[in-house]
């Protein structure tokens, strides 16, 4: 990854909020995951190297959103953390960055699975529908890490658990959503594990959806009932011995 550059030469901050948040910004310590220019206005997903060195757990990945005014000579600054990709890229979508404009550049790992794909594309489209409320990064030797939010749009199942796991010899990861009445559920399958997470609703339909899809395309390209051949009988004076063909 590259360090990442914020153009901030010659810019002061252009208010408090922006002058504490990045006073707060250790900027040449970021390395860019995924950027996004517009004119003076920049989207960026970062990761921090040096987040967990001090605490343990801080979160590693950060989102920008940094506005240049240059006739003014001052900038603003705007940031969010996150412990995964997709939910760093939904803070920006949300901000008014293109969706199709934060595919990472840097040499990080791939998706797994079509199913990966799906889960962090629902991340990446909820809006502010998902609110993160406990989270577990991945750092050093780490292979797992997890983002429990609560489901604004759920109704029996509104807590989400978004595990992702690493597979370092492919270079890959999954990322599986599981679905929780409350925290105390979620909280309890972590420190369990004893069941297969339980996946959550919204796969359940897109999977009965591709069941019945493939069901009615079936039925669609049999011919008619009238339109099917009856097979030629045997004549019963003449039988033919099991296992030759006629």
């Amino acid at each position: 990854m590259k360090d990442t550059d914020f153009r901030l030469d010659g810019l002061e901050p252009a208010d408090e909020q922006t002058a504490n948040t990045y006073d707060c910004t250790w900027i040449h310590d970021y390395q860019t995951i995924s950027q996004h220019d517009a004119g003076e206005r920049s989207f960026i997903v970062a990761f921090n190297p040096t987040a967990t060195w001090d605490v343990p757990n801080m979160p590693n990945i950060v989102s920008f959103d940094v506005v240049r005014d240059s006739k003014q000579a001052t900038f603003s600054m705007h940031s969010f953390e996150h412990a995964t990709l997709a939910f760093a890229q939904n803070w920006l979508i949300n901000r008014g960055c293109p969706a199709d404009a934060l595919a990472p550049i840097a040499d990080v790992p791939k998706p797994a699975d079509e199913l990966t794909v799906r889960v962090e594309d629902r991340i990446r489209h909820s809006g502010e529908r998902l609110e993160v409320t406990e989270r577990q990064v991945i750092d050093g030797d780490d292979v797992e890490g997890w983002s429990i939010a609560v489901d604004r749009h759920g109704k029996d199942l509104p807590v989400r658990l978004f595990l992702e796991t690493l597979q370092p010899d492919q270079y890959t990861y999954t990322v599986r959503e599981g679905a929780f009445a409350d925290h105390a559920a979620a909280d309890a399958w972590l420190e369990n594990r004893s069941t297969p997470l339980p996946e959550a609703p919204e796969y359940h339909l897109n999977t009965e959806a591709l069941r019945t899809s493939v069901a009615l395309s079936r039925t669609a390209s049999l011919p008619p009932a009238s339109t099917v051949p009856s097979a030629p009988a045997t004549p019963v004076s003449s039988p033919q011995p099991w296992g030759r063909s006629l």
